[in-house]
């Protein structure tokens, strides 16, 4: 009986198989697992953007990323800051609704807690901590201020900023 067909239906045919192509594996193998390694560096920019993002679907109002008006130096490089204030009868579940789709975002909770009229959480995510604020007190009006800055691991952090951008705790 004669066949017809491609030079592949005559090799397969024949017993002959060609198969082109990279990384293939046996059956009895398994493929190799994906780099643990981001392939995409996270940035200042990545995370201030992301930030910013988060913050806004979170129900907070856009903020203000500038660091105008900071102590100059090369520490900016390292800081990615968003303030904002939010009407005082949605703030804090806008800021709990920010924390939460920043954890889905795999930034996860290193600390939590209160000190009298302000809500701390710092997150932490490839090499960048987070610290989370919503500030409660008297005297901003209709509003309440929040603050989520984001500080790469080892940056030095002017002593005058230092403790607005740390865990207190």
């Amino acid at each position: 009986m004669r066949r017809r067909g491609t030079a592949a239906a005559a090799a397969a045919v024949a017993g002959i198989m060609t198969v082109t192509g990279c990384g293939l594996v046996a059956d009895d193998e398994a493929a190799p697992a994906a780099s643990p390694v981001p392939v995409v560096p996270y940035t200042r920019e990545s995370a201030a953007t992301e930030i910013a993002s988060l913050a806004r679907a979170g129900g907070l109002p856009d903020g203000d990323t500038s660091t105008a008006g900071l102590p100059k130096g090369d520490w900016r490089s390292c800081v990615a800051p968003w303030l904002g204030e939010a009407p005082a009868a949605g703030a804090a579940g806008a800021f709990d609704a920010t924390v939460m789709r920043l954890r889905q975002h795999d930034w996860e909770i290193v600390s939590s807690h209160a000190e009298k009229d302000v809500t701390y959480r710092t997150l932490a995510k490839r090499g960048w901590k987070l610290f989370a604020r919503h500030y409660t007190m008297k005297g901003f009006g209709p509003d309440q201020i929040v603050s989520l800055t984001a500080v790469e691991d080892g940056c030095e952090l002017p002593r005058q900023i230092r403790g607005d951008y740390e865990d207190p705790v």
